[in-house]
């Protein structure tokens, strides 16, 4: 699977790679929040590594990294991209991949099945003339996959076991409900809406929306959480917008379904929604993945402002630059696009003042006494505290300074003071904030092991010295020791070989080491002679030490054949150390 795709397109397809040399290609890490680019992706090693976070591996790593895919899902989407059959996932050898392949497969039929049904001359009519009220081009329904599920109790549940999907799939993919006991037994859990198929970064349908056509309360659903759908990590149209936001260098974040929906139908396509849920730090990091920058755009109400308000910090902490817009007259993108035309909504979005501007303006009415600004500045200052720009973290005081009316001597003071205290925990805790979550520690890589490594990756030859050098030797225990005998068993430089590498920090000195510049010869001669030199130093002295203790105890044992044996082996190790370079 590994020689069928093009580790470059593939990754190239995601995030924007840049030449750096050779068949090497460079850009901003996708997995941290980080200025100058350290994540390398090597076309003729088939293999990346991102240096501020330690990740690497070969196309199979990087898909499960960055869309958080298992090792089969992985190796499963590469094999659709490249027209390689694989057996099916079998039920008996891994029971939880087999649940995650059907619920995938059952999201593709059921989003199919809705769908058909919207295009039903008279089953689908309710579908279609609600859809016409709201004045979507039939493009955008069918880009989106909009579908129709009718007012009855069994038209998917039905469908669903004529394909012979086992029950138990069915239950754990949140579609269906079973009745009360005595009562009947599965039955849809949509029925009488307008259906929405809720994709992942990979374009599978993980979960559905649902919009009441009839009197229910809830007028807009959406299926539950299950093993393939964490609402937490997933961005209504992001799928679809991926592109529109690459190309824009930015995204535009809306609230619902029809917001979206608008927008795209309007031809503004980097747009993604939150569906009314709270912006979370897994789908911050994903928008962040396609631009630098967002624009929040909510209802002009109050629930709307506060939504924008709660994602300003979040996005903020995600190291992306945010911006907020309120839309008049407690417009929602879907109203105010129909209203005022996307033109005058394009020119709202590119001057949309920077978030605190934007939070100063939604709160002056608070902000006229010593005691209101005092608490919008705090309110703000929680929205930066986990900026780690220290550049930006200024221009945001300055801000605030300037919106609110503050003296910098006191403001910052207090800023300091309130991110000391939400550091400590307890305090924030007490106080109802919330802490930053820890950054996940990463593989501490040492530049001369990487460029070892890199060296006789790149010179084979060097690569066969240190192998016959290090030959009948004990090296110690670490992470550079475990990737180097990977090395030397494989031969070479082929991305299988660290397949066996157990410890995290290895497994990244191959990585870094596959991807990184290889030194010149001359350098490389002078880096692995040196080190092997103290690699096999290090080995014999360490080895003749024990020897000779075992020496002593078999001279008081008077065991002569192992004293005789003994001596030679120091002999041996005594003319090897004394071959080797002057240290």
């Amino acid at each position: 699977m590994r020689a069928a795709v093009d580790i470059v397109e593939v990754i190239g397809a995601r995030i924007s790679l840049n030449p750096s040399g050779g068949e090497r290609y460079k850009a901003l890490s996708p997995f941290t929040n980080e200025k100058t680019p350290s994540f390398i992706v090597s076309r003729d090693r088939q293999m990346f590594h991102c240096f501020s976070s330690g990740r690497g591996g070969d196309v199979i790593s990087f898909l499960m990294e960055f869309e958080g895919l298992s090792f089969a899902e992985a190796l499963r989407k590469l094999a659709d991209q490249a027209g390689i059959p694989l057996a099916p996932a079998s039920e008996q050898d891994d029971r939880e991949e087999y649940l995650r392949t059907q619920l995938l497969e059952l999201g593709r039929f059921a989003a199919d099945f809705y769908k058909r049904l919207l295009a039903e001359p008279l089953a689908g009519a309710p579908g279609r003339d609600y859809l016409a009220k709201r004045a979507l081009k039939p493009e955008t329904v069918a880009k989106f996959g909009l579908g129709y599920a009718p007012d009855q109790w069994d038209t998917l549940v039905s469908a669903a076991l004529k394909r012979q999907f086992k029950n138990y799939v069915l239950e754990a993919s949140g579609l269906f409900r079973r009745g009360e006991s005595g009562g009947r037994g599965l039955y849809d859990f949509f029925r009488n809406r307008v259906i929405f198929p809720i994709r992942d970064i990979s374009g599978n349908v993980v979960a559905f929306g649902g919009r009441d056509l009839g009197q229910s309360p809830a007028k807009y659903i959406n299926s539950p959480e299950t093993a393939v759908y964490k609402k937490s990590k997933v961005l209504y149209g992001l799928h679809e917008a991926r592109e529109g936001i690459r190309a824009e260098k930015c995204a535009v974040l809306v609230e619902g379904y029809f917001d979206l929906l608008r927008c795209f139908d309007a031809g503004i396509t980097n747009v993604v929604a939150t569906c009314g849920t709270a912006l979370t730090e897994q789908q911050a990091a994903l928008i962040r993945r396609y631009a630098p920058k967002v624009v929040l755009v909510y209802d002009g109400d109050a629930a709307g402002v506060k939504a924008a308000l709660r994602g300003s910090g979040v996005l903020t902490a995600a190291g992306l630059e945010v911006t907020a817009l309120a839309l008049p007259d407690n417009k929602d993108p879907d109203d105010f696009i129909r209203a005022d035309g996307a033109d005058r909504f394009r020119e709202m979005v590119k001057n949309a003042p920077d978030f605190v501007a934007f939070y100063a303006r939604m709160n002056r009415d608070r902000a006229v006494t010593v005691e209101g600004r005092t608490e919008v500045a705090r309110e703000l200052f929680e929205m930066i505290r986990h900026v780690t720009d220290r550049m930006k973290v200024d221009g945001y005081l300055n801000e605030i300074e300037r919106a609110l009316g503050l003296q910098p001597w006191s403001s910052r003071r207090e800023f300091e003071r309130v991110a000391a205290e939400r550091e400590r925990g307890p305090a924030a805790a007490a106080s109802g904030g919330r802490t930053a979550a820890a950054p996940a520690e990463r593989p501490a890589l040492h530049r001369d092991d990487v460029e070892f490594l890199a060296a006789v990756l790149a010179h084979p030859a060097l690569l066969r010295r240190a192998a016959e050098a290090c030959a009948g030797l004990t090296l110690p225990e670490s992470p550079f020791t475990e990737a180097l005998r990977a090395l030397f068993a494989a031969g070479g430089a082929t991305p299988a070989a660290a397949d066996g590498l157990e410890s995290d920090t290895a497994k990244a000195l191959w990585s870094g080491a596959m991807v990184d510049e290889p030194p010149a010869a001359d350098r490389a001669e002078e880096v692995v002679t040196q080190r092997v030199t103290s690699l096999v130093r290090d080995a014999i002295r360490r080895e003749s030490e024990g020897l000779l203790a075992e020496i002593a105890r078999a001279d008081r044992d008077k065991d002569w054949s192992a004293l005789r044996r003994l001596q030679q082996r120091k002999i041996e190790l005594d003319r090897r150390r004394d071959g080797l370079p002057a240290a």
